[in-house]
């Protein structure tokens, strides 16, 4: 067994849903834009976690009658690194699925609809102008989208890609009454409503959202958070 490949399931990140004394060790995630904790490796997620194949040798044979797509996309890959909020289709069978956490922080496939499944929630990580008016944006799941300077969005704000039209359909940041998703942290899986931003440290460097938690005002730091709608979620969140 390559530790290359495979790591100790008793190390497996908390948001893998899978037996931790089933065997000795577990796929782990190919290298890129998701760490470790953030992705889970496709196979791993439909064997351990949906139940949908039995072995890696099934989900090599969806990949190789292009039986199964992952955010619009062709993957070789059964190590490929997935993660919150990519759909993966499987389009002989007309179904869908999002990627979301459940209350107790854990990675879960929910079905969507065929209309959602054109849709992608990605937050924007940097956004940078290049030559010829163009605007480059880097996205939460290592995507790079070049868009005219005239886009109006800001870095931390979150968009909806439509996947057919291969453009931004909507965007939306920490706005009053914005829907926001914990990613991380206690609350992980939850949702809740925005209120306000304040600044905390020496430097007043630290952003602190100030949210409705059900009944309860509460705080989170922006890292713990991600916007998923204007005002209710744009997207299936749970």
């Amino acid at each position: 067994m390559s530790k290359q490949r495979h790591i100790s399931r008793l190390a497996a990140p908390r948001s893998w849903q899978v037996a931790r004394k089933a065997t000795k060790w577990i796929s782990k995630p190919l290298p890129g834009p998701r760490t470790k904790i953030e992705g889970i490796p496709l196979v791993v997620l439909l064997r351990d976690v949906a139940g949908i194949i039995e072995n890696k040798r099934e989900l090599k044979y969806l990949i190789n009658t292009k039986q199964i797509i992952v955010n619009g996309k062709l993957y070789r890959e059964t190590n490929l690194a997935v993660g919150l909020f990519d759909v993966i289709s499987f389009p002989s069978l007309k179904k869908s699925y999002r990627i979301v956490l459940t209350k107790l922080g854990k990675l879960q496939m929910v079905e969507i609809s065929e209309k959602e499944a054109n849709m992608l929630l990605l937050q924007v990580n940097e956004k940078t102008p290049i030559s010829g008016g163009k605007l480059q944006i880097n996205l939460s799941n290592g995507w790079n989208l070049l868009t005219d300077t005239k886009t109006k969005v800001k870095v931390g704000e979150s968009i909806l890609f439509d996947l057919k039209k291969r453009k931004i359909t909507e965007n939306f940041g920490f706005n009053k009454g914005a829907t926001v998703y914990f990613v991380r942290g206690k609350r992980a899986g939850h949702s809740a409503v925005f209120k306000s931003l304040k600044e905390s440290g020496i430097l007043k460097r630290q952003k602190i959202a100030v949210l409705e938690f059900g009944k309860e005002t509460i705080e989170s730091t922006l890292n713990n958070l991600i916007t998923v709608g204007s005002k209710k979620a744009s997207i299936t969140i749970n």
